[in-house]
């Protein structure tokens, strides 16, 4: 249950920055903002939700989202259309931009609800995985032995 409502408010925050980025700036249907909202949040909640969120920390999936996004949008708009690319590829920049910019608080919300004992990396490196021993002398020196 926990699944559906997380996947609800990415859905519906997704949407909201898409349709305000792609449909009203760029005049794109609301049929194509669905499929695109679906189609990324599928991919972004399997990829950089639970595979790298529970890994790393919120800039790197944020940052895997954003370009996930803009590849997404980028192929689902250029698919039917062969013209004008440089609209097609800032509204795609601005597009994943505005879902990295939801995918950021809702990792935040995912931290907080999900994870909420893990708080630091689990990998965290102490300070005695690079300790070493030291002696005051640099070369063993070879004592001779004296025959008397």
């Amino acid at each position: 249950m926990k699944t559906l409502t997380a996947l609800a408010i990415k859905f519906i925050a997704s949407f909201i920055a898409l349709f305000v980025i792609l449909g009203l700036i760029y005049g794109m249907s609301i049929q194509s903002v669905i499929l695109i909202t679906a189609v990324i949040g599928v991919i972004s909640y399997i990829i950089g939700d639970k595979l790298l969120l529970p890994r790393t920390n919120n800039v790197v999936a944020t940052s895997v989202d954003f370009g996930l996004s803009f590849l997404i949008i980028w192929s689902i708009v250029s698919y039917g259309n062969l013209d004008n690319y440089r609209t097609l590829f800032w509204a795609s920049i601005v597009g994943g931009l505005g879902v990295a910019l939801c995918e950021y608080f809702f990792h935040i919300y995912l931290y907080r609800r999900f994870y909420p004992q893990e708080k630091t990396s689990k990998r965290r490196i102490s300070v005695m995985n690079y300790a070493m021993e030291s002696s005051e002398e640099i070369t063993p020196i070879k004592k001779e032995k004296n025959d008397n």
